[in-house]
């Protein structure tokens, strides 16, 4: 059987046009003339063809015949027979060439038949009227996952579908066998047991006499995008479910503010409006914005299309019961590919609960729990806010008079009872506008805007003193009395801290001038502001390394040899520059950092002594000066002893230097803790000896390894004979008791000489070095030589 192409039928049938209703028998036989002819790798000799062919050999025979019928009576007989036979084969060969040109216009078509049945993406299949399959396109096999065609050839196509779709699948084929074009969708397993979503068309075979003999089946593989689909849709159900359950308002809006694209169930919990609402009346929400609050959300709505940047906008509504809440929105730009704000997706959330616990945790942080006043942070909060509006105020520190002894007499339940009934007085007392705090214990203060006239402060506090005087309940407990501190901004400081030490050093001085009373601030106070911001910026200074350590070599008076150093600590302070060690180490001692600082100082002393002995100085010492605190810490014996072993130092190049009063703050704990660093190998030192308890007694409790003559003394040392003696006597006892003596502050040869000459066994003064950085220790010797060349010299002789 032989079957006629055309390009015609090829492209219906590819396209799918299923628009084409009823299919016609000529349609459907050139469809199959199509796909089987595409089957073929050249076209088969057709029966037109091969007619062509016989009836040109027929015709060149006859033709041969009578030419040479008409030859034999025209020309002579010898050349009739070849005229007649060229006749033939002429027409032969004419009739064959048109027939090679059939065969090549056909092999031409099977090409492009083959050619759109790989470009079509569709599995092709020619179904029988049984359901089996009879061809499936090259495509076709390999969606299939079959080694070819021929695998599946003859296999029932109806058999590949189960449950449901096979009931589809039957209907749409049985729909077909009736002349319909049928559709369906479906799941089957290819041949390697892989499901796939098949997207079917069936499309009816005529078989020329009103019946249908076949089926042509075009199947879509949509596996991918029933995926996708299912993914889609399982990613829209959880947002929805998520939207649904979080309490949350998810919105998506035109990029003009004027229609919602999407509204999550959530919004009607939040701005109590229901979807409906929403869709109809983009704008609705914003009518229940508070009018105060409207302006910095239009704002934050505003920026959003400026910027292209998310936005924030905290704000109150009033939904149609009354209810104010506060809502939460969130809104970012959606982008189109020019760079354009196509849309703006965001959340609101409801956090009035949120607000309320901030309110009402800001209470609490801001509130004293026992009188209900303001507490001290709400008046740091209060006094930094004044103080940048620049404008004049007063600060007043109340600090009631003994109460203490009344809080234990009375006892605290009922010294609680008597703080609040005085709280109360106090507040009465002052005038409208007074900003009162309770600080502590009996401590008030008062912040008054506006207010810096003296005489006007005065009257105020008199008034408050006389209340707390005249209370009945304070008459019962025994007078109750108060001292006021009064600073002034900007007359006594600038800032916080300031102000507050100033009130503060103004309410003791009322206190020392008989309680009862109040003072202003005056510039007295200034010397103890300072100490305060020094002390305040103490801690900071040793986390920063803003504590150095210099150096002061001593001597050996005839050598002048350095035989060992003394540390001396100094602050480089990052406003004030250079503060004095008899500042700050005063400070140190009260506020208690002078142990913290003790301990840097113990190491970093010993790590630049190891780095000169490890340099070629072996014979080098180092004093280290320790005070009255640390010789009370029960720890300072670790101290020296961790410092000495991380450095890898023996015990006796570390001499700790203690002056006479801090021995004798506490004789027997010091004798305790100096037998203990005795132990250790450590020498020990008495500074300033001469000035305190000097005594022999003294001398042989502590058994000190060195005293140092007092700097006064070497500085009357050429003026005054006394003196002289005294200078002479103390190193000889020394010597007799077995101690080395260093003279501290010389500063001439006259000084230097005289100390010779009475044996002095160590010099130390701005005459041979001054305190210097580590790096600078190199030049000493060379200095020290200088001023022994010069006693040398016959001009100083």
């Amino acid at each position: 059987m032989s079957l006629s192409l055309n390009s015609e039928s090829c492209s219906t049938v590819a396209s799918g046009d299923a628009s084409r209703q009823g299919p016609t028998t000529a349609q459907n036989q050139e469809f199959l003339a199509f796909f089987l002819s595409a089957r073929s790798d050249r076209a088969t000799l057709s029966w037109p063809i091969l007619l062509q062919i016989g009836l040109a050999v027929w015709g060149a025979c006859v033709l041969t015949y009578v030419a040479l019928g008409v030859m034999l009576s025209v020309v002579p007989r010898g050349v009739a027979p070849g005229i007649s036979v060229a006749v033939g084969v002429a027409v032969f060969a004419i009739c064959l060439r048109r027939a090679r040109r059939d065969v090549t216009r056909a092999n031409r078509t099977t090409a492009l038949s083959r050619a759109l049945l790989d470009a079509n993406r569709e599995c092709l299949k020619w179904l029988d009227a049984d359901g089996r399959m009879v061809r499936i396109s090259e495509y076709g096999a390999r969606l299939m996952e079959a080694s070819g065609p021929e695998q599946l050839a003859g296999s029932n196509w109806l058999g590949f579908w189960s449950n449901e779709d096979a009931i589809a699948a039957h209907n749409a084929f049985h729909g077909a066998m009736n002349g319909a074009r049928t559709a369906f969708k479906g799941s089957c397993a290819t041949t390697s047991g892989i499901p796939k979503v098949w997207h079917s068309r069936l499309i009816p075979i005529e078989d020329g006499k009103g019946g249908v003999d076949g089926i042509i089946c075009a199947s879509m593989d949509m596996t991918q995008e029933e995926e996708l689909a299912a993914a889609l849709r399982a990613r829209e159900t959880l947002m929805s479910e998520m939207e649904a359950h979080v309490g949350l308002c998810f919105y998506s809006y035109s990029a003009d503010f004027t229609g919602f694209h999407h509204i999550s169930a959530g919004c009607a919990s939040v701005f109590g409006l229901d979807a409906q609402t929403f869709r109809e009346s983009p704008q609705a929400w914003m009518d229940l914005v508070l009018p105060e609050d409207l302006p910095q959300l239009k704002s934050a709505m505003g920026r959003i299309s400026e910027s292209k940047i998310s936005q924030k906008a905290l704000y109150r509504i009033r939904r149609s019961n009354g209810d104010v809440r506060w809502i939460q929105s969130t809104g970012s730009p959606v982008l189109d590919s020019a760079g354009n704000v196509a849309r703006i997706v965001g959340i609101s959330e409801d956090i009035t609960a949120e607000q309320d616990r901030l309110v009402e945790l800001d209470r609490l942080a801001f509130t004293d729990s026992l009188t209900g006043l303001a507490n001290r942070a709400a008046l740091m909060r209060r006094i930094d806010e004044d103080c940048r509006k620049k404008a004049p105020f007063a600060l007043m520190f109340v600090d009631l008079d003994r109460f203490k002894v009344l809080n234990d007499t009375l006892g605290h339940t009922a010294a609680d009872r008597l703080l609040r009934s005085l709280s109360r007085i106090i507040s009465a007392a002052l005038p409208p506008g007074a900003f009162l705090a309770r600080l502590g214990g009996d401590e008030f203060a008062v912040l008054i805007e506006g207010e810096r006239d003296k005489e006007r402060l005065a009257d105020i506090a008199r008034g408050a003193l006389g209340a707390l005087v005249q209370a009945d309940q304070a008459r019962r407990a025994g007078t109750i009395t108060a001292s006021i501190g009064i600073s002034v901004f900007p007359d006594n400081g600038a800032n916080r801290e300031t102000l507050l030490t100033s009130a503060d050093i103004a309410m003791y001085a009322a206190k020392k001038a008989g309680r009862n009373g109040y003072r202003f601030a005056d510039k007295d106070s200034s010397e103890r502001i300072v100490d305060f911001e020094l002390e305040r910026d103490l801690p900071a200074a040793l986390a920063r390394k803003q504590f150095q350590l210099h150096y002061q070599a001593i001597h050996e008076p005839r050598t002048l040899e350095v035989r060992s150093v003394e540390a001396l600590i100094r602050w480089r302070h990052p406003k004030r520059g250079l503060v004095s060690p008899g500042v700050f180490i005063p400070i140190l001692e009260e506020s208690g950092f002078i142990t913290e600082v003790g301990a840097w100082v113990m190491d970093d002393a010993l790590r630049q002594l190891s780095q000169w002995r490890r340099g070629g100085a072996r014979s080098l010492g180092v004093s280290v000066n320790v005070s009255a605190r640390q010789l009370r810490d029960a720890a300072i014996v670790d101290v020296v002893d961790s410092a000495l072993r991380r450095h890898a130092l023996p015990p006796s190049t570390l001499q700790l230097e203690l002056t006479e009063s801090a021995l004798m703050d506490d004789p027997s704990l010091a004798q305790s803790t100096l037998g203990a660093l005795k132990k250790l190998g450590v020498r020990i030192a008495i500074d300033d000896f001469g000035t305190g308890y000097s005594s022999l007694r003294y001398l042989a409790d502590f058994a000190p390894d060195c005293v140092k003559i007092d700097r006064s003394f070497i500085a009357r040392l050429e003026q005054d004979k006394a003196t002289r003696s005294i200078v002479s006597g103390i190193i000889q006892m020394s010597h007799t008791l077995g101690m080395s003596v260093i003279a501290e502050g010389v500063e001439e040869t006259a000084q230097l000489e005289s100390l010779r000459r009475a044996e002095c066994d160590f010099v130390q003064g701005f005459l041979l070095s001054r305190p210097v950085a580590p790096e600078d220790m190199s030049g000493l010797s060379i200095a020290a030589q200088a001023v022994d060349d010069r006693l040398r010299s016959p001009a100083s002789a």
